[in-house]
C-alpha cells in the first residue's frame, strides 16, 4: 500500500532508509514512548519497519495498519528519534504526514474528532469562551486598563498569547509577565484578545492541515489589518507553526518576523533595555521543551537569559539540550491517551529529582502546565516556572495571583 502524503512530500523512501540500528530505542534521551511501552512499533525503527512492510506488501493492511496507526498517534512528536537517527530520517514530519493519511483513510483516533470539534466550536483548544482569552485573567494584571487599551491597536510588534497561555492558570502567569516586561522595556505592541484564535498546531500535528489553514489565515489577516511586522510568542508550539509549519504543510509564508520568547528576552538584554534589580536567590534547572529545543534549536537563548538574572544558581538536568527527556505533553498525546502521557512524565520527574534545584524553569506553557501537575503527584516539592515569570520577578515586577498559583 502507499502513503500518498509521504509521496507528495517526496518522503516515500524514508521507511527504506532506516538502518535498523536501534539508536532511537536506546540512545541517550531518545524515544520516550518506547521507554514506556517497550514495544518495537513505538520506536522510530519499529514504525519504519511496519510502514516499509506495508508498502512492499509483505505485511497485509489487516495485520499491520492498525498497529502502525496506534504507534503513529501514540507519539509526542518530541524528535528524540530524529535527533539521534544515523541516517537523518525527518521522523516528526513523516509522522505528521502519516497521521494525515490515516485521517483520509478514516482511521483517525476518535478522541481527535472530539478535539477537532472543540477547536471548531470554541476557536481554542481549551474549549473555553474566547472572551476569557483576556477577561478571564486581566484582573490579575496591575494595570488592567492599559492592558485592555493595548488590545487591537495598530503596532509593528504583536504578542501572540496562544491557547495554553490564555486559559491555563499557571501558563497565564507567563503571559502577564511578558506584557509587564514589554511595558518595562517601553515596547509598543498589540494583541488580538478574543480575535486571536488557535494557531492550528493541534490540527497540523494530527494531520488535519485544511482545518489548521482556517486558523492560520484568520490570525495572519488580523495582524495585517493592524500593520504588524513581527510576532512574539512564548509558546514554542505556536512559534514552530508560525515560523516553519505553515510553510511546510500549508504553503503559507506569514509576512512577519517571528520571535520566540527567550529570543526576544535575549534581544532586550543585549540592547540594555532591562535592568534587573531583584535577586531571586534560587537554584534553577532548565527543561528544554521538545518544540523549543530539538524541533527549533533554541538551547542557548534561555540559558543566556538565566545567566543575567541576579541570584540564580544554574544546574543542568542529567538529560539536557538535545538529549532532554520529553515531559509527555506533546504531539496531542494527552488528548489521545492521557494515561500514557502521564507514564512518560514519570521519566521527566525522575530526571528532575536528580538535581538540587528548587525551581524547574521552562519556556513552554504546555510543559509548565503539565509538569506543575505531575511533579506534586510524584511527591516532588520542586516548583515549575516559565522563564518569563523569572525574568519579570528579577525586574522586581509583581502582580496579583502569582503567589497563590504556586502554593
Amino acid at each position: 500500500m502507499e502513503f500518498p502524503s509521504l509521496k507528495k512530500y517526496n518522503l516515500q523512501d524514508m521507511p527504506y532508509m532506516c538502518a535498523q540500528c536501534s539508536f532511537c530505542q536506546v540512545g541517550n534521551g531518545a524515544c520516550p514512548t518506547y521507554k514506556v511501552k517497550r514495544r518495537d512499533s513505538f520506536s522510530g525503527k519499529g514504525k519504519m519497519i511496519i510502514a516499509r512492510s506495508l508498502a512492499q506488501g509483505s505485511l497485509k493492511a489487516s495485520d499491520g495498519l492498525e498497529g502502525l496507526r496506534d504507534a503513529i498517534f501514540g507519539c509526542t512528536l518530541c524528535g528524540g528519534c530524529e535527533e539521534i537517527c544515523q541516517v537523518d530520517i525527518p521522523f516528526v514530519q513523516v509522522y505528521q504526514l502519516m497521521r494525515s493519511d490515516f485521517l483520509k483513510m478514516g482511521l483517525w483516533p476518535e478522541q481527535l474528532e472530539m478535539t477537532k470539534k472543540t477547536l471548531l466550536d470554541s476557536q481554542n483548544i481549551q474549549g473555553q469562551s474566547q472572551m476569557d482569552r483576556v477577561e478571564g485573567w486581566s484582573y490579575w494584571h496591575p494595570d488592567e486598563d492599559t492592558l485592555l487599551d493595548t488590545m487591537g491597536q495598530e503596532a509593528k510588534t504583536a504578542f501572540f498569547f496562544g491557547c495554553a497561555s490564555s486559559f491555563r492558570g499557571v501558563s497565564i502567569q507567563a503571559t502577564i509577565a511578558t506584557t509587564l516586561i514589554m511595558d518595562k522595556a517601553s515596547e509598543s505592541y498589540t494583541f488580538l484578545g478574543e480575535d486571536e484564535v488557535c494557531c492550528g498546531a493541534p490540527m497540523i500535528m494530527t494531520g488535519d492541515f485544511e482545518t489548521a489553514r482556517q486558523f492560520a489565515e484568520h490570525n495572519i489577516e488580523k495582524y495585517k489589518e493592524l500593520g504588524v511586522e513581527r510576532v512574539i510568542t512564548n509558546c514554542p508550539g505556536c512559534y514552530k507553526m508560525w515560523a516553519h509549519e505553515y510553510h511546510t504543510f500549508l504553503d503559507i509564508d506569514p509576512p512577519f518576523e517571528i520571535l520566540y520568547g527567550p529570543e526576544y528576552f535575549e534581544e532586550l538584554i543585549d540592547n540594555n533595555r532591562l535592568e534587573f534589580n531583584n535577586p531571586l536567590d534560587i537554584t534553577v534547572t532548565f527543561h528544554d521543551g521538545c518544540d523549543a529545543g530539538r524541533n527549533a534549536g533554541f538551547y542557548e537563548q534561555p540559558r543566556k537569559v538565566l545567566e543575567h538574572l541576579p541570584g540564580v544558581t544554574f544546574e543542568e538536568l542529567p538529560h539536557n539540550k538535545s538529549n532532554c527527556f520529553c515531559c509527555g505533553s506533546g504531539g496531542v498525546l494527552r488528548a489521545i491517551d492521557a494515561d500514557f502521557a502521564n507514564q512518560i512524565s514519570k521519566l521527566k520527574v525522575e530526571d528532575i529529582e536528580q538535581t538540587s534545584a528548587s525551581v524547574v524553569a521552562a519556556s513552554c506553557p504546555s510543559c509548565v502546565d503539565f509538569m506543575q501537575d505531575q511533579l506534586p503527584q510524584a511527591g516532588s516539592s520542586k516548583t515549575v516556572k516559565d522563564l518569563a515569570v523569572l525574568v519579570a520577578q528579577a525586574l522586581g515586577l509583581e502582580w496579583d495571583g502569582l503567589d497563590e498559583i504556586y502554593e
